[in-house]
Formats: C-alpha cells, structure tokens, sequence
C-alpha cells in the first residue's frame, strides 16, 4: 500500500525542493503546511539526536499515507523497512519533531534489543504500572490479562482510545506514564520516553520511569564515549 502510493506520487514531488537528514534523502511526496519549515525541523532534531542513532533508516518520505488511518485513530509517522514515514499534515513544526524523534526511536531498537529489554528490567516497569493502571481505572472492559501483555494489542488499544479515552487517562496515568501513549506497548513506552528524554521534561521521566531514563541515558552515554575513543 505504502509503495504504491509513493510510486504514484513521486512524479508530483518533482518539483518539490529536496532535502537531506543525517545525510539520507527526504522525499516529500505531499507539501507540508508553509508554516512548518522542514528545513529548520531537520536543523533542530540534527542538533538533538546522536547520528550513530540514525544508522537504520535509509530515507524519510513525507506524505499522507493510508497506513495512517485505522479505527483507533489516525496517527502521524511510523519506521517500516528502513525507511521513516511522516504525515504532510501537522499543527506546527514541535509536533513535527517529536513525531520524526519517536520513529528514530523506533529505528534503532532491533540494533540495541539486547540493551533495552535484554534484562526484562524495562518490561517489569512498564507492566508494574500497567497493572496498578487497571485498579485504577473506575470500569475498565478488559480484564488484567490484557494489561499485562507488553506487546501491542489492537482490543487494547481501542479500549484506551475509545473506551477511556486518552484525556481521561492523561489525568488518571499521570503519576504512572509521561503521557497516555506510552501506555499502548513496550515499545512505545520506550520510543516515548527517547522522545520525551530529548524533547521533554527530563527529570519528570527520571521520577515516573527510572528504569527507562536510566536505559536512555546508558546507550546515548555509552557511544558518546566510544565515538570519544576511536
């Protein structure tokens, strides 16, 4: 579907101004809004994000593909084979950011697996607080089995979009996870806490999640160190 969709919009995005990311092309098959500059969004997430982090992406494609949309909403960019996929639609250049900083996020898991949840120490945190999440919540529609896979689930993902509701659990969750994302899967609460490590509160991730700070903070360390060395 994705491919599809690009080989029909590529000779559109001709005439479209070309830019680089960490030295990858950037191929905007849909023009983003005039009031989002990718070039000042490239300039910024450069300055943020360690380029041995960029390592698993080949090309960035901006536009507004159907793999956004499902019935538990629609979301904004994903990482699928190589490549990051970011929506043309966005409120402004922030949102932008955090959306091309998750799928970094996301890129590099597989290369640092074994560091990450090699240990099952980030899994017990995230499960920890899925689980005191159900007492939590006042009816929750499924039962705690569901809480406790760490994998994504798409009958859970509906019942936190739709059956709770991510206002209602940005209020109930907020002592529990940075934002009613990371609830979704492991997974996501790591390219979540990455991008919020980078891009927000840092100290409030180190007090809610410390097991995930710490792992952020030990692989971005950690080859800062060896780039120092070689």
């Amino acid at each position: 579907m994705i491919r599809s969709y690009i080989k029909e919009s590529s000779k559109k995005a001709e005439t479209l101004k070309s830019f680089n990311f960490f030295g990858k092309p950037v191929q905007v098959l849909q023009p983003l809004d005039d009031s989002v500059s990718l070039k000042s969004v490239i300039n910024k997430i450069e300055q943020l994000v360690p380029s041995f982090l960029t390592n698993n992406f080949e090309i960035v494609y901006v536009g507004n593909f159907k793999d956004f949309h499902r019935e538990q909403g629609s979301f904004n960019a994903m990482y699928k084979d190589g490549a990051l996929y970011v929506s043309n639609y966005q409120d402004n250049e922030a949102d932008l950011i955090d959306d091309l900083v998750h799928e970094i996020a996301h890129s590099f898991e597989k290369e640092y697996d074994e560091k990450i949840y090699g240990d099952n120490a980030l899994e017990g945190e995230f499960l920890g607080k899925r689980r005191r999440l159900h007492y939590l919540v006042d009816k929750p529609t499924l039962n705690m089995v569901y809480y406790l896979n760490p994998e994504y689930q798409s009958a859970f993902d509906q019942h936190l979009y739709e059956d709770l509701g991510y206002d209602y659990l940005r209020t109930l969750a907020s002592n529990l996870f940075y934002s009613p994302y990371a609830i979704t899967s492991l997974r996501e609460y790591w390219a979540n806490g990455f991008e919020n490590y980078l891009l927000g509160d840092t100290q409030k991730l180190k007090d809610l999640s410390p097991v995930l700070y710490t792992k952020i903070k030990q692989i971005l360390e950690g080859n800062k160190e060896n780039e120092n060395e070689n």
